[in-house]
């Protein structure tokens, strides 16, 4: 049966239901290219979440072996492709979005919500299982993939 009044339903979500949807959504959008959905998603979730002593997030943010001296710089960077989907600038009309990026965002978000669903952990299983690419020169853009 098709639902005849699809605008009238009604649901009452805790912080951390609202949490878990949106991280399984960025996971399923990881898996099907939709990063920009991902990134969104993910951080989302994360920014609901309190801070998390010692957690992900911490361990990135506060790293002795950053590219960037300034704590207020590295965040603004760490966080840029995720602020470039929320906010309007008006010369950045592209971006290239990175599957490691994104994978890091769900990351980000799941490390500040336990405990885990079962897409949680195949995602984190499928992230420890599986090379990734960490230096900007190995990445490819799919413009500069050649035909097959």
């Amino acid at each position: 049966m098709i639902e005849q009044r699809p605008f009238y339903r009604v649901f009452t979500v805790t912080r951390q239901e609202a949490a878990v949807q949106q991280i399984e959504a960025a996971i399923a959008a990881f898996h099907a290219g939709h990063f920009a959905v991902t990134i969104t998603l993910a951080g989302a979730a994360e920014g609901m979440a309190p801070d998390k002593e010692g957690g992900l997030w911490a361990g990135i943010r506060d790293n002795p072996n950053r590219p960037v001296l300034d704590n207020g710089s590295w965040i603004t960077r760490l966080n840029e492709t995720r602020d470039w989907l929320k906010h309007k600038r008006p010369r950045d009309d592209a971006r290239a979005l990175v599957a490691f990026e994104a994978g890091v965002f769900i990351l980000r978000a799941m490390d500040k919500w336990e405990p885990w669903t079962p897409p949680m952990i195949a995602f984190n299983d499928l992230w420890l299982s599986s090379p990734k690419l960490m230096r900007p020169e190995d990445y490819v853009l799919e413009t500069e993939i050649p035909p097959p």
